[in-house]
């Protein structure tokens, strides 16, 4: 019986020993330092996201910030994003890939399998962008010449005035085409690309070359639309015409833009300046947004002395939590992250954050349909 009762006891003590041994293991990762990074205080951070790869940092941080600006409650979330690391990108979006249409923030960047996203600029009626679209390269529409375009040109981003142009090729000839997927006026030359819809919905005397494989497939003349081919553009002369451009069946066509950033930059004409070479120049009144003294929710996009870009969402319209921020007041807030350079994106009720498809903003009110956003995509590999 003795001998039984020490064999008991050494199993006993064996399971106790393995069992702790177990528990040590796995604490080791549930209570891994790192796993939250957060402090308190007055402007407390409250989320912020590490790095899968040790070695190598996680390219995208998200901060959701409270704080008092000017005595006010303001809740902000900031994206911070490195492209000198490589395995991100930053680039426009829009709702369905083509010109017309809106979507929820949530759809969009699930479409483009997105870490992060936030609502940008302005937009007209049937979602069409109201300034510069280049996406990966492709040119959906051109520049105004009159507010600030985000640019990323490889590894590097930058704001910048840009005034675009137009050229179809025609062999040694470049003829300047007044617009891209744009509604044409009487006397105007546009591009039709497949992003504009299946048509270039002209209502009004036109002559039109259908180009396919950067051949001109067929002529027309009429006041109906053109259907675009899937793999060409349609090239429409609006009557009046001053001197019309004759191409002929099987002449080689193509498009330039001029300035061009290289193979796949990406281009978003924003709003308003905010910061300009790390100098408030916020102004009063924007032609979109109206009047920009009000304190509102906001959302801008900027640029840091150090090259990172940082996303920036300001809650509003919710007294006790967070009341918004007037223009100039968001400018001055963008100076204490660093920045050099900043423009405003569209505000109000299509303010939203999107961090691996959660919102993370409070809405004012029930989630607005976009016509596009601005998208961070990490490598899946990262």
């Amino acid at each position: 019986m003795m001998k039984n009762k020490v064999n008991i006891d050494t199993i006993i003590y064996l399971v106790l020993i393995i069992t702790s041994l177990i528990f040590i293991y796995a604490g080791s990762f549930l209570f891994e330092e790192g796993s939250f990074i957060g402090n308190r205080g007055n402007n407390r951070t409250v989320d912020a996201d590490t790095a899968t790869d040790r070695n190598k940092p996680f390219p995208v941080v998200h901060k959701a910030v409270s704080t008092e600006i000017n005595g006010i409650k303001q809740k902000i979330n900031i994206l911070e994003i490195d492209l000198s690391s490589g395995g991100v990108k930053i680039k426009p979006a829009l709702a369905f890939d083509t010109i017309y249409g809106f979507q929820s923030l949530k759809d969009i960047a699930i479409n483009n399998n997105a870490y992060a996203a936030v609502n940008a600029g302005f937009f007209y009626s049937y979602g069409e962008p109201s300034g510069m679209v280049v996406i990966d390269g492709k040119v959906y529409t051109k520049s105004t010449g009159k507010y600030p375009v985000f640019v990323v040109q490889g590894k590097n981003a930058f704001l910048s005035e840009i005034k675009s142009n137009i050229w179809i090729l025609h062999g040694n000839r470049r003829i300047a085409a007044d617009d891209i997927n744009r509604e044409g006026k009487p006397g105007e030359t546009v591009v039709y690309t497949p992003v504009f819809g299946p048509t270039n919905r002209a209502d009004k005397l036109h002559t039109s070359y259908i180009v396919e494989n950067n051949r001109v497939a067929r002529k027309f003349r009429g006041d109906t639309e053109c259907k675009i081919p899937s793999d060409g553009m349609v090239i429409t002369f609006y009557e009046p015409i001053s001197s019309e451009e004759k191409f002929e069946v099987g002449d080689w066509i193509g498009i330039d833009i001029d300035p061009d950033f290289g193979p796949g930059f990406q281009a978003y004409e924003c709003g308003s300046w905010l910061v300009r070479d790390g100098q408030v120049v916020a102004v009063d009144r924007d032609d979109w947004v109206g009047l920009l003294t009000n304190r509102d929710p906001r959302t801008a996009i900027g640029v840091k002395h150090d090259g990172k870009v940082v996303l920036v969402t300001v809650d509003g319209r919710q007294p006790g939590y967070s009341v918004g921020l007037s223009s100039r007041e968001l400018a001055g807030y963008l100076l204490t992250l660093g920045i050099k350079d900043a423009a405003m994106l569209d505000g109000g009720a299509s303010t939203q954050m999107i961090v691996q498809n959660k919102t993370v903003n409070r809405l004012p009110a029930r989630e607005r349909m976009l016509g596009g956003g601005i998208v961070v995509v990490v490598d899946e590999d990262l």
